[in-house]
């Protein structure tokens, strides 16, 4: 049996499987991605773009969730 796909989540870097992946993220930072659009009623793409340069979030996220 061959392993499933990986690939890397864009906001946190963790392995996630493909079949997991929703917009190249893992569960978890899909989650808080619509969690912070739906607050500050801001399109998806542009919190992405906010979260990837955001600099509490990478610190937050070297812990892999």
């Amino acid at each position: 049996m061959t392993p499933a796909p990986e690939s890397n989540c864009r906001l946190c870097d963790s392995k996630v499987r493909v079949r997991d992946m929703r917009r190249g993220l893992c569960p978890i930072c899909d989650e808080y991605a619509q969690h912070v659009a739906l607050q500050t009623n801001r399109g998806l793409d542009s919190v992405l773009g906010q979260l990837q340069n955001g600099p509490v979030f990478r610190a937050a996220s070297k812990d892999s969730h």
